[in-house]
């Protein structure tokens, strides 16, 4: 596991950078959740990886009770100064495996775009140990996906990260379209899906501003400075002299929502 848990700690490095670059979760995302979970005032969440906060907030300010537990310490403290003015949160410092919990206290227990870097061993079980009877689980994900129109930018660009070993060179890469995206996967011996759905959005990037968002991502932050501001500065070079200086990425967020059982 010492890969593994190398890759998910990387995103406290760049915790500003990650606060200020990585997409917002869609208002449509947030109240979906809200409403096929039923949450009400007195509902009890627990969230696993709010990095800085980005899908905390809006749960926030509908005033329900959240115990957050985030494993960098750095984004933990922009998540409290992000969160500073909601009583209704708390943030714990540490890996969700290995914090002390009490059974069946939480109506729901959600990641956004997080729940991928758990432990595969206990990431059920453990969160199925501390719903409440008949208690949700949510798992938000960040897809990135085909624009449909081509690809061109992804296409173009692919030999560049190629040069910087940044793809798997035994597989052609390919953006997946909306229609193919399905529910995360789910113990189905303790959960049941309720609920499957998708929130694609569109954004136009700047040159400097994707290379910012690039900057964030785990498979790019274990290579060494050198390399990733060569691989950087080589995207940056391509959005401005072959794109006009700005791209659009297409991103689907998806919300699978299963009921403990």
């Amino acid at each position: 596991m010492t890969g593994y848990n190398s890759l998910r700690q990387t995103f406290d490095e760049v915790a500003l950078l990650y606060n200020d670059a990585r997409p917002c979760y869609p208002d449509e995302l947030i109240s979906t959740l809200i409403a096929i979970t039923k949450l009400h005032k007195a509902s009890t969440i627990l969230e696993i990886g709010p990095g800085t906060g980005q899908a905390t907030k809006p749960l926030a300010k509908q005033g329900f009770n959240i115990t957050c537990i985030e494993l960098g310490a750095a984004l933990a403290e922009v998540a409290k100064y992000e969160l500073q003015d909601y009583k209704n949160v708390k943030i714990l410092v540490g890996a969700f495996e290995e914090t002390t919990l009490q059974t069946e206290s939480f109506d729901l227990v959600f990641a956004a775009t997080a729940f991928h870097w758990i432990d595969p061993k206990l990431k059920y079980l453990k969160t199925h140990r501390i719903l409440k009877d008949k208690g949700n689980l949510a798992v938000i994900h960040t897809n990135h996906i085909s624009d449909e129109k081509g690809d061109i930018f992804f296409k173009v660009s692919q030999s560049i990260y190629d040069r910087y070993d940044f793809t798997d060179k035994d597989r052609e890469p390919v953006l997946p379209k909306n229609k193919d995206l399905a529910p995360s996967d789910v113990d189905k011996s303790l959960f049941k899906l309720r609920h499957f759905q998708l929130f694609p959005i569109a954004i136009t990037y700047s040159a400097n501003s994707y290379v910012r968002l690039l900057n964030t991502y785990s498979n790019h932050l274990v290579a060494s400075k050198e390399v990733l501001q060569a691989f950087l500065d080589e995207i940056e070079n391509l959005i401005n002299n072959k794109f006009e200086g700005r791209i659009e990425k297409y991103f689907s967020m998806s919300l699978s929502v299963a009921q403990k059982i």
